[in-house]
């Protein structure tokens, strides 16, 4: 096994960007549980490369908010004025705004268990479909339940 060193994105952000603008592709590990079951922190890694000029629907951009935070999320839907809606995979709320100008990169592939996964494989958008789907049953069902409770609470105040 081979012996990792942290480094936080924001300081090794300029290198890779200085490699994705010649044209390489870099490999990294992304942080966080946001992209479960198909990311897994200290197991997985991501390979980037350029960003197109737009991005489509099941994308995995890496991006950057507006608070300088950088997150890896998937495009699920495009806004009537263009900009992106996303939505990690291990997540059901949405976040809307991001542009064009926020997107540093996008995955061409993972590593996951040791295997490489081509983000075009017919198998991978296969998954990315049944994601997307399942994130809005996940938060249809976390409305009702939310619904719920209320309910009960409002009754049992009485």
């Amino acid at each position: 096994m081979t012996d990792r060193t942290k480094i936080r994105l924001e300081q090794l952000w300029p290198v890779m960007a200085e490699q994705l603008a010649s044209g390489k592709k870099v490999r990294f590990a992304p942080m966080g549980t946001s992209m479960l079951p198909m990311i897994r922190q200290n197991e997985d890694t991501v390979v980037l490369r350029s960003a197109p000029p737009r991005l489509k629907k099941y994308d995995l951009p890496l991006y950057r908010r507006k608070n300088g935070q950088f997150v890896m999320h998937r495009v699920v839907g495009i806004a009537k004025d263009g900009s992106y809606i996303m939505c990690g995979d291990n997540q059901c709320v949405r976040e809307y705004g991001i542009t064009d100008r926020n997107i540093l990169a996008v995955a061409d592939g993972y590593y996951h268990g040791g295997s490489y996964i081509s983000c075009g494989d017919k198998d991978y958008l296969r998954y990315c479909r049944r994601r997307v789907f399942m994130q809005k049953i996940r938060g249809f069902k976390a409305k009702i339940k939310s619904v719920i409770k209320r309910i009960i609470r409002h009754k049992a105040d009485k």
